[in-house]
């Protein structure tokens, strides 16, 4: 999906939400929004994904506060408490099997990409004591649209699945669904950004909750972009994007990117997500927030 005008007021917003948390000086702030405003003035359109643009305000906040990693703690307790999290699901799970486990956990792991810090997600305040019951209320939601025994079939079919993961925390519910989807498939690669930007998982994010232990590859997508990059993925993932005969999507983000790169993919796009504002949410005909599992 390419940026609409309702994407520009939430960029700045998103920007002003991450400003708000991190009591910078003055002066600092007003750099960084006299910059990002700037750059918004010159290059804003409507031929780019609303994940380019926030990546880009994102990275100019980075720089100029000299914060290499914003909200460095919070990020870190919420992969802890999406672990603790993960544990009573996978218990929940236990007597549960085939199609009944999988949409339990995929259920699961769209709830979890409610672990948005941005402004449209959690907002950057996020108290992480309040992520357990959070994240339940959203599973209590379920989905408003549920493509899982669609997904599932495909999944047993697909020999090679690149999952491309999103929030820190999330992550730990992915990690039980990657497990489940190693049942049904020989490869399960997942893809991790390079660096922090906003909440989105990093490669070593990934490995603090011991993705490894269950993927078949870590991979990276491309350096700290929210969401995979049309103009900066990796040539790994290039390569598995045009390899692997399913993808597994999580977030918002990783949406825009494929739903503009579909036409280039051989394999089937199946999208897990929480959505986070009425312009994705009325593609799928909803209003508000909304949990998708859907095949593009």
């Amino acid at each position: 999906m390419l940026a609409k005008l309702e994407c520009a007021s939430c960029i700045v917003d998103d920007l002003v939400g991450a400003l708000k948390l991190l009591s910078l000086k003055k002066e600092v702030e007003k750099e960084i929004l006299r910059e990002a405003f700037s750059f918004l003035a010159d290059e804003f359109s409507y031929s780019k994904t609303p994940s380019y643009f926030i990546t880009m305000v994102h990275r100019i906040l980075k720089r100029i506060s000299k914060i290499p990693v914003p909200f460095k703690e919070r990020r870190e307790k919420c992969n802890e408490t999406g672990l603790k999290i993960a544990e009573r699901v996978y218990e929940e799970a236990k007597d549960l099997k085939d199609l009944e486990r999988f949409s339990f956990l995929v259920k699961w792991a769209i709830a979890a990409n409610e672990l948005d810090f941005r402004t449209v997600g959690t907002g950057y305040d996020l108290e992480v004591e309040r992520i357990g019951n959070m994240l339940s209320e959203r599973f209590e939601e379920g989905l408003m649209i549920d493509q899982t025994e669609k997904i599932f079939q495909l999944v047993k079919k697909s020999p090679k699945i690149l999952y491309i993961h999103d929030n820190v925390g999330e992550i730990a519910l992915d990690k039980l669904l990657i497990e489940e989807l190693k049942k049904y498939t020989d490869v399960v690669i997942s893809a991790l950004r390079g660096g922090p930007i906003t909440s989105d998982a990093t490669l070593e994010d990934g490995k603090k909750v011991g993705l490894q232990e269950v993927s078949s590859q870590l991979i990276l997508a491309g350096p700290d972009t929210l969401g995979i990059s049309l103009e900066e993925m990796s040539d790994e993932l290039e390569e598995n994007l045009q390899t692997t005969d399913m993808i597994i999507a999580k977030g918002q983000a990783n949406y825009y990117a494929l739903s503009e790169y579909k036409s280039k993919v051989k394999g089937k796009i199946a999208c897990l997500f929480r959505t986070k504002c009425n312009p994705v949410s009325s593609i799928f005909g909803g209003r508000g927030k909304i949990n998708l599992a859907v095949v593009l």
